[in-house]
Protein backbone atom coordinates (compact mmCIF):
# COMPACT_ATOMS: atom_id res chain seq x y z
CA UNK A 1 0.00 0.00 0.00
CA UNK A 2 1.44 3.31 -0.99
CA UNK A 3 2.29 5.80 2.36
CA UNK A 4 1.83 9.39 0.39
CA UNK A 5 -0.43 9.78 -2.82
CA UNK A 6 -1.63 13.02 -4.28
CA UNK A 7 -4.44 15.19 -4.03
CA UNK A 8 -6.16 13.73 -7.29
CA UNK A 9 -5.88 10.51 -6.07
CA UNK A 10 -6.99 11.21 -3.14
CA UNK A 11 -9.53 13.36 -4.63
CA UNK A 12 -10.92 9.86 -6.57
CA UNK A 13 -10.34 7.54 -3.31
CA UNK A 14 -13.18 9.60 -1.33
CA UNK A 15 -15.64 10.92 -4.15
CA UNK A 16 -14.73 14.23 -3.16
CA UNK A 17 -13.55 17.47 -5.49
CA UNK A 18 -10.12 18.34 -5.39
CA UNK A 19 -11.07 21.78 -3.47
CA UNK A 20 -12.38 19.77 -0.92
CA UNK A 21 -9.77 17.53 -0.08
CA UNK A 22 -7.11 20.71 -0.28
CA UNK A 23 -10.44 22.29 2.49
CA UNK A 24 -9.44 18.87 4.73
CA UNK A 25 -5.91 19.61 4.37
CA UNK A 26 -6.17 23.20 5.06
CA UNK A 27 -7.86 22.57 8.39
CA UNK A 28 -5.88 19.78 9.47
CA UNK A 29 -8.54 16.57 8.65
CA UNK A 30 -5.97 15.23 6.68
CA UNK A 31 -2.37 15.46 7.12
CA UNK A 32 0.10 16.09 4.09
CA UNK A 33 3.38 16.74 3.16
CA UNK A 34 5.44 18.84 0.78
CA UNK A 35 7.58 17.30 -2.20
CA UNK A 36 10.39 19.02 -3.60
CA UNK A 37 8.86 20.50 -6.09
CA UNK A 38 6.07 21.92 -3.97
CA UNK A 39 3.37 19.47 -4.55
CA UNK A 40 1.01 18.18 -1.85
CA UNK A 41 0.99 14.72 -0.68
CA UNK A 42 -1.09 12.94 1.91
CA UNK A 43 -0.60 10.28 4.00
CA UNK A 44 -2.38 7.14 3.16
CA UNK A 45 -3.04 6.71 6.78
CA UNK A 46 -4.60 9.96 7.29
CA UNK A 47 -6.89 9.31 4.67
CA UNK A 48 -7.65 5.49 6.16
CA UNK A 49 -8.37 7.66 9.77
CA UNK A 50 -10.27 10.41 8.71
CA UNK A 51 -11.86 7.67 6.63
CA UNK A 52 -13.22 5.25 9.75
CA UNK A 53 -13.54 8.38 12.44
CA UNK A 54 -16.53 9.94 10.12
CA UNK A 55 -18.16 6.27 9.51
CA UNK A 56 -20.56 4.86 6.21
CA UNK A 57 -21.97 7.47 4.18
CA UNK A 58 -20.32 10.44 6.10
CA UNK A 59 -18.52 10.93 2.67
CA UNK A 60 -21.77 10.69 0.31
CA UNK A 61 -22.88 13.35 2.66
CA UNK A 62 -19.09 15.76 2.13
CA UNK A 63 -19.76 14.74 -1.70
CA UNK A 64 -23.73 16.51 -1.67
CA UNK A 65 -21.95 19.45 0.09
CA UNK A 66 -19.52 19.77 -3.13
CA UNK A 67 -22.70 19.71 -5.02
CA UNK A 68 -24.32 22.55 -3.33
CA UNK A 69 -20.93 24.44 -3.51
CA UNK A 70 -21.55 24.23 -7.45
CA UNK A 71 -24.95 25.56 -7.09
CA UNK A 72 -23.73 28.14 -4.89
CA UNK A 73 -20.83 29.52 -7.66
CA UNK A 74 -24.08 29.51 -10.13
CA UNK A 75 -26.14 31.78 -7.88
CA UNK A 76 -28.48 29.64 -6.09
CA UNK A 77 -26.84 30.46 -2.45
CA UNK A 78 -29.41 28.51 0.16
CA UNK A 79 -31.43 31.23 2.84
CA UNK A 80 -29.72 30.18 5.73
CA UNK A 81 -29.60 33.18 8.64
CA UNK A 82 -25.69 34.33 9.61
CA UNK A 83 -22.94 31.03 8.94
CA UNK A 84 -21.28 31.71 10.89
CA UNK A 85 -23.66 30.53 13.88
CA UNK A 86 -24.01 27.02 12.37
CA UNK A 87 -27.29 25.83 12.85
CA UNK A 88 -28.43 22.47 14.10
CA UNK A 89 -32.12 21.04 14.01
CA UNK A 90 -32.41 17.81 16.54
CA UNK A 91 -35.68 15.98 16.53
CA UNK A 92 -35.44 13.34 19.38
CA UNK A 93 -37.86 12.27 22.20
CA UNK A 94 -35.14 11.28 24.74
CA UNK A 95 -33.97 14.19 26.63
CA UNK A 96 -31.00 12.65 27.74
CA UNK A 97 -29.59 11.80 23.97
CA UNK A 98 -30.68 14.82 22.80
CA UNK A 99 -28.87 16.44 26.02
CA UNK A 100 -25.59 14.33 25.08
CA UNK A 101 -25.58 15.65 21.85
CA UNK A 102 -25.73 18.88 22.49
CA UNK A 103 -23.24 19.49 25.34
CA UNK A 104 -20.81 17.22 23.16
CA UNK A 105 -20.85 19.39 20.23
CA UNK A 106 -20.92 22.78 21.82
CA UNK A 107 -17.29 22.08 23.34
CA UNK A 108 -16.37 21.20 19.84
CA UNK A 109 -18.19 23.94 17.73
CA UNK A 110 -19.37 26.59 20.32
CA UNK A 111 -21.11 28.68 18.12
CA UNK A 112 -23.46 26.02 16.97
CA UNK A 113 -26.88 27.09 17.34
CA UNK A 114 -29.07 24.04 18.73
CA UNK A 115 -33.07 24.12 18.50
CA UNK A 116 -34.46 20.69 20.35
CA UNK A 117 -37.67 19.53 19.26
CA UNK A 118 -39.44 16.06 20.88
CA UNK A 119 -41.10 15.29 18.03
CA UNK A 120 -41.27 14.81 14.13
CA UNK A 121 -44.11 17.28 13.65
CA UNK A 122 -42.18 20.33 16.17
CA UNK A 123 -38.79 19.57 13.79
CA UNK A 124 -41.04 20.75 10.99
CA UNK A 125 -42.55 24.31 11.88
CA UNK A 126 -39.11 24.76 13.04
CA UNK A 127 -37.49 24.02 9.51
CA UNK A 128 -38.82 27.40 8.46
CA UNK A 129 -38.45 29.18 11.61
CA UNK A 130 -34.77 28.22 12.01
CA UNK A 131 -33.57 26.69 8.23
CA UNK A 132 -30.59 24.39 9.60
CA UNK A 133 -27.42 23.28 8.04
CA UNK A 134 -27.89 19.94 9.55
CA UNK A 135 -31.00 17.96 10.54
CA UNK A 136 -30.37 15.44 13.56
CA UNK A 137 -33.31 13.00 13.78
CA UNK A 138 -34.66 9.91 15.97
CA UNK A 139 -37.24 7.81 13.85
CA UNK A 140 -39.13 6.54 16.64
CA UNK A 141 -41.55 9.45 17.55
CA UNK A 142 -45.15 9.79 17.62
CA UNK A 143 -47.15 11.61 16.83
CA UNK A 144 -44.92 12.49 13.12
CA UNK A 145 -42.14 10.00 13.31
CA UNK A 146 -38.73 10.67 11.74
CA UNK A 147 -39.85 8.94 8.58
CA UNK A 148 -42.14 11.43 7.48
CA UNK A 149 -39.97 13.76 8.43
CA UNK A 150 -36.84 13.11 6.24
CA UNK A 151 -39.72 12.33 3.41
CA UNK A 152 -40.97 15.85 4.11
CA UNK A 153 -37.62 17.54 3.73
CA UNK A 154 -36.50 15.28 0.65
CA UNK A 155 -39.41 15.90 -1.19
CA UNK A 156 -39.31 20.40 -0.56
CA UNK A 157 -36.65 21.39 -2.76
CA UNK A 158 -35.78 24.73 -0.34
CA UNK A 159 -34.39 21.94 2.05
CA UNK A 160 -31.87 20.26 -0.70
CA UNK A 161 -29.16 21.29 1.22
CA UNK A 162 -29.89 20.26 4.64
CA UNK A 163 -27.79 17.54 5.59
CA UNK A 164 -29.61 14.63 7.51
CA UNK A 165 -28.07 12.59 10.10
CA UNK A 166 -30.40 9.80 11.46
CA UNK A 167 -29.23 8.50 14.97
CA UNK A 168 -31.65 5.47 15.68
CA UNK A 169 -32.15 2.42 17.81
CA UNK A 170 -33.85 0.41 15.05
CA UNK A 171 -32.13 -2.19 13.41
CA UNK A 172 -31.13 -1.95 9.63
CA UNK A 173 -33.58 -4.83 8.85
CA UNK A 174 -36.07 -2.84 10.74
CA UNK A 175 -35.53 0.42 8.69
CA UNK A 176 -35.42 -1.50 5.30
CA UNK A 177 -39.05 -2.91 6.25
CA UNK A 178 -40.26 0.72 6.55
CA UNK A 179 -38.72 1.67 3.38
CA UNK A 180 -35.42 2.30 3.87
CA UNK A 181 -33.53 5.73 4.30
CA UNK A 182 -32.40 7.99 0.96
CA UNK A 183 -28.89 7.42 0.12
CA UNK A 184 -27.83 10.66 1.11
CA UNK A 185 -29.15 10.07 5.02
CA UNK A 186 -26.17 9.23 7.52
CA UNK A 187 -27.54 6.43 9.83
CA UNK A 188 -25.88 5.53 13.60
CA UNK A 189 -27.47 3.09 15.47
CA UNK A 190 -28.23 3.92 19.60
CA UNK A 191 -26.26 3.54 21.71
CA UNK A 192 -24.56 6.68 20.00
CA UNK A 193 -20.82 6.61 18.97
CA UNK A 194 -20.36 10.06 20.18
CA UNK A 195 -16.58 10.03 18.84
CA UNK A 196 -17.88 9.03 15.38
CA UNK A 197 -20.39 11.51 15.31
CA UNK A 198 -17.67 14.58 16.39
CA UNK A 199 -15.67 13.13 13.36
CA UNK A 200 -18.68 13.59 10.83
CA UNK A 201 -19.05 17.23 12.38
CA UNK A 202 -15.56 18.39 12.87
CA UNK A 203 -15.24 17.25 8.71
CA UNK A 204 -18.70 18.76 7.65
CA UNK A 205 -18.84 22.32 9.19
CA UNK A 206 -15.33 22.48 7.76
CA UNK A 207 -16.51 22.58 4.59
CA UNK A 208 -19.81 24.21 5.38
CA UNK A 209 -17.99 27.02 6.69
CA UNK A 210 -15.29 27.31 3.93
CA UNK A 211 -18.31 27.35 1.26
CA UNK A 212 -21.11 29.31 2.64
CA UNK A 213 -18.46 32.36 4.33
CA UNK A 214 -17.61 35.61 2.00
CA UNK A 215 -14.36 34.98 0.30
Amino acid sequence: MKTQIGIGEASKKMGLSRTSIQKLVDSGQLIAVKTVGGHRRILQSSLDQLDEKMGPKAMQRLAASDMNAGNLEQGSRPSHANVSELAVLIAEDDAVVSTSITASLSKLYPSIKFVVTEDGLDAVLNLERNRPHILITDLKMTPFDGFSLIQRVANRAEYQSISIVVISSMSEEEIEQRGGLPDNVLFYPKPLNMERLKGFFDAHMQLLKQQFLPA
